[in-house]
Formats: structure tokens, sequence, C-alpha cells
């Protein structure tokens, strides 16, 4: 993302973008097929390549854009790649608008404005303010609504909605990301959100925590080998 503009106005223009495109495709709610997309309406070619060792490999050939992909446990991976990839296509595009000189910002925009396309893309803020305000920040409804996105991601975009909160990774009972759209935030959690994340884990079974000024929603995002939590956590500070 470029250094040099405020985020608010990239996001401004990406989420337009999205818009657009989305539109233009005919895809009136979630969830957003980015294969499909990416195939039927910006004439892409996606194909599985089992020699694939990273997770996606773009190149023109024939004067068409083709995606190449490694082999998933899960289908969200390869949405995740797609997305990511549509917003390497348009990012001259995203450039333009945001009136930067794409050759003159090659070192700052790399992956990150792809990235930001493709959280924007699988999640679109047109869509997903409201339904996380109407289900009440329910990670696992929003994904049953939102399929083609990971918990991840739809808990990231948390941070990105006027309500403030935390959001908060935590994997085999080790934190692995945490962070805040509004409080300064310790490393470790708070009692409730230890409470929260010890129920969940042990259950693998949503919780929720009033506790303090604490309101603490975990959610389980489980495998047969790995035990992942995440928490969205708000602070009454009255």
């Amino acid at each position: 993302m470029p250094d040099d503009l405020p985020r608010e106005d990239v996001v401004a223009v990406v989420d337009q973008m999205v818009e657009e495109l989305l539109e233009a495709a005919g895809v009136q709610g979630p969830p957003v097929d980015a294969i499909a997309l990416a195939q039927r309406h910006l004439g892409m070619v996606v194909c599985l390549d089992k020699r694939q060792t990273q997770r996606g490999r773009a190149q023109r050939s024939h004067g068409s854009r083709q995606i190449y992909l490694r082999p998933e446990p899960r289908e969200e991976r390869h949405q995740w790649t797609v997305a990511h990839e549509i917003g390497e296509h348009l990012k001259v595009e995203l450039l333009q608008r945001l009136g930067t000189n794409p050759g003159e910002t090659r070192g700052m925009t790399g992956e990150s404005l792809a990235n930001l396309f493709a959280y924007r893309l699988l999640v679109p803020t047109c869509w997903f303010a409201a339904d996380a305000r109407d289900l009440d920040y329910d990670l696992l409804a929003l994904k049953q609504k939102y399929a083609t996105s990971s918990h991840e991601v739809l808990a990231w975009r948390f941070l990105d909605l006027p309500a403030p909160c935390i959001v908060t990774i935590i994997d085999n009972d080790v934190i692995s990301r945490r962070r805040s759209n509004a409080w300064r935030i310790k490393k470790q959690l708070s009692a409730a959100e230890q409470k929260c994340q010890r129920a969940v884990h042990q259950a693998g079974r949503p919780r929720l925590v009033r506790e303090e000024n604490w309101t603490v929603q975990g959610w389980p995002v489980h495998a047969p080998d790995w035990k992942r939590e995440i928490l969205r956590s708000v602070v009454d500070e009255g």
C-alpha cells in the first residue's frame, strides 16, 4: 500500500473498485466466489498444478492471465490466492485512481495493496458492515454467509468496522496475533479473555464471557492436529 497516502483514502478506492467489480459481474450478495469471478468475468485461467510449491503463481500466456494453484486442504486458501491475484491484476488501475504512478512506487505497493483488495473482495464492506451488526458479530454465523472466506479473514475484518474491538488469534494455546482498532492493548490476555479461551479450547464450542468491564466472544476453529481459537473482545470504558 502506498506509504504516502492516508489509509482511509486507499481503503475507499479499494472498496469502490470491489463494489464496481461485483456489480459488473452480477454478484448481489455473499459468498463471493473469487475463482468464478476471475474465470467468468475477468477471463483468467485458474488451474491446479500439483508441482506448484508456492500457494499460487500467476503468469501471462497468449494475452490471458493464468493462475496456478497448489493443492490445499481447504478451499478458502484457493479463494484467497485468486482474490489476491485479482488484486494484482487490478493494481495498476487502483494506483491510477489514487493518483500514483506505478513505476514510482514499486517498493511500496507490492503485496500489501493486493492483500487489502483480497480481504475486501472476499468480505465486501458494502455487505459485511450490516451483516456483522445484524448477526451480533457471531463469527460462525458470518462464516456460513461468507463461506469462501476463512474464519481468520472474517475476524480481521471486524477491525475495519466502526465498532471498537480487539481480535486475538490463539494457536495451540499460544497467541499468534492480537490487534485492536480502538485501545492500546497488552500482549497478554485479560482474565476474561483467558477464561473464554480456555472454555472454547476445552469444549470446542463458542463461548461468551462477560466479566468486570470485558465482553469476550470466543469461537473454535479446530482440526484433528491443530486447535485455533479466535476472540473478539470489547472493553466497557464506562
